[in-house]
C-alpha cells in the first residue's frame, strides 16, 4: 500500500472523512523554534492533505443547495522507523487566504500556503505532484467556498483549468 492510501485509511477513514488529495513536502525554510520542550522526534516525512467529511456527500444530495465549507487541510507526519501516520495541524478550508505557486513560468515544486494565523513555505517531492494537488485544491475551493475564496497567485494556467 502506498503512503497516500495508508494516510487515507489510517487518518481520514476512521473519522468518516475522504481524502481528496495529498502532496509530500519538506519545509523550504527552517522554522525558528527557540526550544523543544519534549526534544526532537527525529526525521520524518510530511504530507499536506485535503479532505472532506463523507457525510457532506450525502448532505449535498438533500433538499438544500447551500454548501457549508467543511473541507479541511491537514498536515500529516510519519516519523522515522514508524509505519503509522500522525495527524498534526489542521485548518478549515475557509481559513486559507492565499496559495502561492512561486513561479508561473516554470514547473517548480516550491509553494506557500497562507492561512488566517499561519504561513508555511514548502517544497513538494515533484513539480507534477504539486500541480496535481493545486488542481484538486483549486477545484475544492470553487466547490465549497462561496464568499472568501483564497487567492491563487504565481500559478501556472493549467492549475486554474486554463
Amino acid at each position: 500500500m502506498n503512503a497516500k492510501s495508508a494516510i487515507s485509511k489510517e487518518i481520514f477513514a476512521p473519522h468518516d472523512e475522504r481524502m481528496l488529495g495529498a502532496v509530500q513536502v519538506k519545509r523550504r525554510t527552517k522554522k525558528k523554534i527557540p526550544f523543544l520542550a519534549t526534544g526532537g522526534q527525529g526525521e520524518y516525512l510530511t504530507y499536506i492533505c485535503l479532505s472532506e467529511p463523507i457525510s457532506f456527500i450525502f448532505f449535498i444530495c438533500s433538499v438544500t443547495n447551500k454548501k457549508p465549507a467543511q473541507a479541511s487541510i491537514t498536515k500529516v507526519k510519519q516519523f522515522e522507523g514508524s509505519t503509522s501516520f500522525v495527524r498534526r495541524t489542521q485548518w478549515m478550508l475557509e481559513q486559507l487566504r492565499q496559495v502561492n505557486g512561486i513561479d508561473p513560468n516554470r514547473d517548480s515544486p516550491e509553494f506557500d500556503l497562507l492561512f488566517e494565523n499561519a504561513f508555511d513555505q514548502w517544497v513538494a517531492n515533484t513539480a507534477s505532484e504539486k500541480c496535481t494537488f493545486f488542481q484538486v485544491l483549486h477545484h475544492t475551493c470553487q466547490r465549497y467556498l462561496t464568499d472568501k475564496k483564497p487567492e491563487f497567485i504565481n500559478c501556472q494556467s493549467k492549475i486554474m483549468g486554463g
